[in-house]
């Protein structure tokens, strides 16, 4: 009987260690893939964060003031907001493959109970960069509705340039054909005013040049028709659209974008550090 007893004895402690082992070598795999799925998010972010990098160099070659580029920069904008798309796919992507590691860490939770410490370790990682995905995908998302209002707003500033060079030949036809597609622009760009990110100023913008767009066409429908008075009261009223058009600080709103988005990429950056610390 006593021979039994330590036989059993030896047969517990066997299953114990292999137990031990076995549950060990199971959690490992666990976190290793865990591990696996987590270095690959990083890495499309991290391109994600260069490409966006090298667009905004971009845009700083492109000209201010009166040799700005309205046409470059309405190119530029297209590849943001492709890029912009592509970021939220790619963060969709890498939310699934970190939902699908998280799952696989708890499973045979009986038997991975042993490397319990390092799978807890495992999910805060991961639940670090779930918060940094979910922050990645708002600041994506809202690129792409301001990158399209942008765009407009450029294509609203082309038609400005057609304009000059239609009055500046007296092509009153032609300036009338301008202003009919750039009414179109500019109810366009209105809508999209209101995007994410974009400050309420933004909007009260394209509202005022709705009215400089009114404005202007029947100025030059008074000019075509020969009409001294509408001539007089629209160009007092263009004028007036001008100076009100004037009075936005563009620096302002550029810096309420900026302050919009910072509190996102504070947390991105923040939540990234901490998944790969």
């Amino acid at each position: 009987m006593a021979i039994i007893a330590i036989v059993l004895i030896v047969l517990i402690v066997i299953a114990i260690i292999g137990y031990a082992v076995v549950g060990y070598a199971a959690g490992e795999s666990r976190v290793s893939a865990a591990e696996k799925s987590l270095n690959a998010v990083v890495s499309d972010q991290n391109k994600l964060t260069n490409t966006f990098k090298e667009i905004d160099t971009k845009f700083q070659g492109v000209n201010t003031g009166s040799n700005f580029d309205a046409a470059q920069a309405k190119t530029l904008l297209g590849q943001f907001i492709s890029d912009s798309q592509d970021a939220t796919n790619t963060v969709v992507k890498d939310q699934t493959s970190l939902t699908a590691a998280s799952t696989k860490l708890d499973q045979q939770q009986w038997l991975t109970a042993i490397d319990k410490g390092n799978i807890n370790k495992a999910h805060a990682r991961i639940d670090h960069a779930q918060k940094a995905l979910a922050s990645a995908k708002v600041v994506s998302d809202d690129y792409v509705q301001d990158g399209q209002f942008l765009q407009s707003f450029m294509d609203v500033i082309l038609d400005l340039d057609k304009l000059s060079a239609s009055a500046s030949t007296s092509d009153l036809p032609g300036a009338k054909a301008v202003v009919a597609t750039l009414k179109t622009h500019v109810d366009t760009a209105t809508r999209l005013s209101t995007a994410p990110g974009l400050p309420t100023q933004m909007h009260a913008l394209m509202v005022d040049f709705q009215t400089l767009t009114s404005d202007f066409g029947k100025l030059i429908d008074s000019a075509i028709a020969g009409d001294e008075t509408g001539l007089t009261t629209y160009s007092d009223k263009l004028q007036a659209d001008v100076t009100k058009l004037g009075t936005y600080n563009f620096d302002q709103m550029g810096s309420d974008v900026t302050a919009f988005y910072k509190p996102y990429i504070d947390n991105f950056n923040s939540e990234m550090s901490a998944a790969t610390a």
